[in-house]
């Protein structure tokens, strides 16, 4: 089976040659038709008969004029469906293209935030990673739900989905609001600030934060990198210092990966 396809050219190979033979046999039809009929009609007019003896005089030649409109219509209903279908074809390469960058970026991230949370010497620490976005109306800081790097097991915490950088007493809100890395060591009663929305969704067991804010070159923030545990693995400030600088370096490339993301969609979107 596979020699003899091999050898012979595909049904589908065949199909597209059909379908260019009928396209080029429609575009010579068309004028061809059309004026032959013009032809008929002056030189029936040019034999001295009258415009309006014309059909009787024709007789089954009148055809030829609703056959080529017929096959007028036909063609440019057919150039616009093969535009779309072009069209369409383009938009499905540049969605594809799309998705295996996402995909290859979610790949890239997921790499980078485990080589960070692993980086303390004397333990590692949980990351996620909050994108600044819109809803109804207001700014909210959103968790990406694919990517990020866990090491302890924090149930309360899984609920937080969007925090609102104006009304949540949150290390990363601060951390977005003032344009600054904020570390807080967080009292045992930290849960008793929050509001009531996001009472319940902050885990207790959680004793400090780091939050550091990501940057589109001078931009205002488009997120923030958030590391945070039970452990205090950062309370000393050259362990802590190190951990931001390389932290502040992966930020820098997820920003830049986002960007290109953005780029390929307002493409996709002009096509």
């Amino acid at each position: 089976m596979i020699a003899l396809r091999a050898s012979g050219a595909s049904p589908r190979r065949h199909g597209r040659r059909d379908s260019v033979a009928l396209h080029i046999l429609i575009k010579l039809s068309v004028p061809a038709t059309l004026g032959f009929f013009a032809n008929l009609v002056a030189n029936t007019v040019s034999d001295g008969q009258k415009l309006a003896s014309v059909p009787g005089r024709l007789g089954w030649w009148n055809l030829l004029l609703p056959l080529g409109v017929g096959l007028l219509i036909f063609d440019l209903m057919n150039d616009i469906l093969t535009q779309r279908a072009a069209a369409a074809a383009e938009r499905n390469a540049h969605l594809e293209s799309l998705k295996r960058l996402k995909e290859n970026n979610r790949q890239i991230i997921s790499s980078l935030l485990q080589m960070i949370g692993r980086s303390p010497r004397r333990g590692n620490v949980n990351v996620h990673l909050f994108y600044a976005d819109v809803l109804d109306g207001r700014r909210v800081l959103r968790k990406d739900r694919q990517v990020y790097y866990e090491c302890e097991d924090l149930p309360h915490n899984y609920s937080l989905d969007v925090a609102d950088p104006d009304t949540d007493e949150l290390v990363i809100c601060e951390s977005f609001r003032s344009d600054e890395i904020v570390y807080e060591e967080l009292p045992a009663t930290h849960p008793e600030r929050y509001n009531a929305r996001i009472k319940n969704k902050v885990d207790p067991q959680i004793t400090w934060v780091l939050a550091i804010p990501m940057h589109r070159e001078n931009d205002a923030p488009v997120g923030v990198l958030c590391a945070f545990g039970n452990k205090r693995v950062l309370a000393d400030a050259a362990v802590r210092r190190s951990f931001q600088s390389l932290a502040v370096g992966v930020t820098d490339v997820i920003v830049r990966l986002k960007a290109i993301e953005e780029e390929e969609e307002r493409a996709t979107g002009r096509v």
